[in-house]
C-alpha cells in the first residue's frame, strides 16, 4: 500500500512541474517532431563551413531555435563511400534521418524499400520554388522525386595542361590509351566511373559517329540520349573483356589509379591528364592559378557521365526535421555558399543564383574575346534571359555550368544488379591484378633472396653445414 501511495505522489509530482513546462512552448511542431535531434550522414567535406569553422548544419542548430523557439541537436557524421553507407543502414537501421548517397545508391535504395517518401511542395517549398526544372525533370524521369532530393551534380571528364595536351586530344577519350601521353595520366580507383570511361575506349568509333548523327540532325535528341544510355550501361559479357582490354592498356599507359591525389599531381605537374569529376576540375583550377598554371576541364566529344548525389531520408527517419534542414539549405543564398565551398555544382537555380553567376563570370558583350552563352535549359526559373558573356572557355565555368551541348552527350549510369556488379568488379580486380602482381613478383622475389641469405647465415653459424665431428669429440679451433 506504502509503494502504491509513493507512486500515485511521485506520478503527481511529475505531472505537477512537467505539464507548465510542456505548456511554456506554444510551438506545435515541438511535439510533432518528438525526438528534436536530427542524424545526418553526408560524404567528407561536402557542406559549407565559415571561416571560423561554422559549418552550416551547426548555423541550422541556431536558425532553428530562433525561428521555432525550441532547441534541437544535429548529429552530424560522414561516410567515405556509399556502399560503406549502405551497409550501415543495413546493419542499423533507422541510425540516419538523412543521407546523401549517389545517384546509383538512390536506385538500390528505392528498389530495396529504404527510403521514406516526401512531398517537396508542402515540406520544402524553398526546393520547389528554386531547383532547376532540369534537374526536377530528369528526378522526375527517374522515378526519384518523392524520395530524393538533388543535391550536387557534375559531370566526368578531363583536367589538363593545355601547354602539353592540345584541346583537340582532350576532347576526345582516346588520349587515355594515347602513347604520347605515357606516365602522364591517371585513372580513377573506382569501379563505375572506370567502367564509363572503359566503355568509352571500347567504343570509341562508334560513339563518335554516333555524335556526328546527332549534331548533324541525322537523329534526335531523344534517340541519341537513348542511345548512350543503352551502350554506356551494357554490362554484356561481351562488352565488360572488350572494357577489360582497354582498361589495361589505359591502366599501363598511366601514372597512377587513384582516387583523389590526381588533382593534386595536376597543380605539381606530375601528369598532364587526370581523368576527374568536374567539382574536382574547379578545385585543381582554382589551386592552379594560385601558382600561375592554367588547367582546362574537358567532357569528351564521345559522351559521358552525369552524375547526382542527393539527399534522402531512410525509413524510419524524422522527416518533419529532416524535411526543415532540406528547405533550409535549398534557400539560394545557402545553395551559393555549398556550391562555393565544394566546387560542384548545386541543384538550386533562381534569380539570385543567377545574379551570382554573373558576378563571377560574365565579362561583357563588349569585352574581347567574350563568347555568348544561354544556360536557359538550366535556369529556368528566372525573370530574364539567361545569357552570358565569358572569356574562358573549358574552365571553371563550364566544369560548373556546362551547356546543353556538354549535358546532352551525358548519360546516368543505371544501377546495376548483383550479377552485372560481380562481373564488373572480377573485371576490375583482373585488371589492378596486373600491376600489383608485377609488385608482389618483384617484392616477393627481393625478400626471397634476402630471405634465403639470412637462412643460410642462420644456419652455417649454427653449423648446419659444416662436417660434425664424431659423437665424444669437440672441435678445436
Amino acid at each position: 500500500m506504502k509503494n502504491l501511495v509513493k507512486r500515485a505522489l511521485s506520478l503527481l509530482f511529475l505531472l505537477t512541474f512537467t505539464l507548465p513546462l510542456l505548456a511554456c512552448s506554444d510551438n506545435e511542431e515541438y511535439t510533432e517532431y518528438g525526438n528534436l535531434t536530427l542524424r545526418i550522414c553526408n560524404w567528407e567535406d561536402y557542406i559549407a563551413e565559415d571561416d571560423d569553422g561554422v559549418a552550416m548544419w551547426q548555423e541550422f542548430e541556431s536558425w532553428y531555435e530562433q525561428k521555432h523557439g525550441v532547441d534541437i541537436t544535429v548529429e552530424y557524421s560522414t561516410f567515405g563511400t556509399p556502399e560503406i553507407l549502405y551497409n550501415n543502414l543495413k546493419i542499423n537501421p533507422g541510425c540516419y534521418d538523412l543521407i546523401c548517397p549517389s545517384d546509383y545508391m538512390i536506385q538500390k535504395m528505392i528498389e530495396e524499400g529504404m527510403l521514406d517518401t516526401f512531398d517537396i511542395v508542402t515540406q520544402i517549398p524553398n526546393y520547389d520554388t528554386y531547383a532547376s526544372g532540369y534537374l526536377k525533370n530528369l528526378f522526375e524521369e527517374k522515378g526519384w522525386t518523392s524520395y530524393a532530393l538533388p543535391y550536387m551534380w557534375g559531370t566526368m571528364g578531363f583536367i589538363y595542361n593545355p601547354e602539353e595536351v592540345p584541346d583537340e586530344d582532350a576532347f576526345s577519350w582516346a588520349c587515355a590509351i594515347d602513347d604520347k601521353y605515357f606516365n602522364k595520366t591517371t585513372i580513377k580507383d573506382s569501379v563505375r566511373d572506370t567502367y564509363f570511361l572503359g566503355v568509352a575506349l571500347a567504343k570509341l568509333d562508334y560513339l563518335s559517329e554516333l555524335n556526328e548523327k546527332y549534331t548533324s540532325s541525322a537523329i534526335t535528341k531523344a534517340e541519341y540520349q537513348a542511345t548512350l544510355a543503352a551502350t554506356f550501361n551494357d554490362t554484356s559479357e561481351e562488352m565488360v573483356n572488350s572494357v577489360e582490354q582497354v582498361l589495361k592498356k589505359a591502366k599501363q599507359n598511366a601514372f597512377s589509379i587513384e582516387v583523389d591525389s590526381g588533382k593534386d599531381d595536376m597543380v605539381t605537374g606530375k601528369v598532364h591528364l587526370n581523368f576527374a569529376w568536374s567539382g574536382d576540375a574547379v578545385y585543381a583550377m582554382d589551386e592552379a592559378e594560385e601558382s600561375g598554371l592554367i588547367l582546362n576541364y574537358a567532357v569528351p566529344k564521345e559522351g559521358s557521365n552525369i552524375w547526382f548525389d542527393g539527399w534522402c531520408m531512410p525509413k524510419g527517419a524524422n522527416t518533419k526535421l529532416a524535411c526543415a534542414f532540406l528547405d533550409y539549405i535549398s534557400d539560394p543564398e545557402k545553395a551559393w555558399e555549398n556550391m562555393e565551398y565544394i566546387g560542384y555544382t548545386s541543384a538550386i537555380a533562381g534569380d539570385y543564383v543567377f545574379d551570382r553567376v554573373l558576378e563571377t563570370y560574365d565579362v561583357g558583350a563588349d569585352a574581347e574575346g567574350a563568347e555568348e552563352v544561354d544556360l536557359s535549359y538550366y535556369f529556368d526559373n528566372i525573370s530574364r534571359p539567361a545569357t552570358l558573356y565569358v572569356d574562358e572557355r573549358n574552365r571553371q565555368f563550364d566544369a560548373q555550368y556546362p551547356n546543353e551541348s556538354i549535358t546532352t552527350r551525358c548519360t546516368i549510369m543505371d544501377r546495376f544488379t548483383p550479377e552485372q556488379d560481380k562481373r564488373i568488379n572480377d573485371m576490375w580486380n583482373r585488371v589492378k591484378a596486373g600491376e600489383i602482381g608485377l609488385y608482389l613478383i618483384v617484392i616477393g622475389s627481393t625478400a626471397g633472396v634476402f630471405l634465403i641469405a639470412a637462412l643460410i647465415v642462420i644456419l652455417y653459424k649454427k653449423d648446419v653445414f659444416v662436417a660434425r665431428p664424431p659423437k665424444g669429440y669437440k672441435r678445436i679451433s
